[in-house]
């Protein structure tokens, strides 16, 4: 969604660095074509620095809007899923960060496993956990349900109010 939000608009997006770093664990499946990794904290605190840099990086190159694949707000919630507990060092970071809108993608499309992806089991989960902590924040954010063409409809009139 991000890559065809970008590609709309004519600008640069940034691509998901925590996934770019998971995929260099080299993951082990397990018996459930579920991704299992072994995790510590301050991966994660990694993974949201390292995103950051390439956000501030990247917004040089945007024509009037830079579309972010993920942040640090996502990371937190991943830390959140994988060790079981919130990170404050993650979270105080994603609040140091602004953003003009968040759009979450809903987990009404089939769930296709590509060696990465968490369980099916887990999608509406991290859907709801990501809204709660989008509304903790108090920040704006828009649900992107439907198919592809639906959810890149409401992105580009959503993100075409802001501008």
């Amino acid at each position: 969604m991000a890559e065809a939000l970008a590609g709309y608009f004519e600008t640069v997006w940034v691509p998901e660095y925590g996934r770019e770093y998971a995929e260099a664990k080299l993951p082990r499946i397990d018996v459930t074509d579920t991704p299992v990794y072994e995790w510590a904290s301050e991966e994660f605190e990694h993974i949201a620095i390292e995103q950051a840099k390439r956000e501030d990086r990247l917004a040089r190159e945007a024509n009037r809007i830079l579309i972010c694949d993920t942040d640090a707000l996502a990371t937190s919630v991943w830390h959140e899923r994988y060790m079981g507990s919130r990170s404050t060092v993650v979270e105080e970071f994603a609040a140091k960060r602004k953003y003009d809108l968040y759009l979450l993608t809903d987990c009404d499309i089939a769930f296709v496993q590509d060696g990465t992806r968490d369980g099916e089991t887990v999608r509406e989960w991290m859907t709801r956990l990501l809204a709660d902590r989008l509304d903790e924040r108090g920040v704006q954010w828009l649900m992107l349900s439907g198919d592809h063409e639906e959810r890149l409809k409401k992105a580009v009139e959503a993100c075409s109010n802001l501008l």
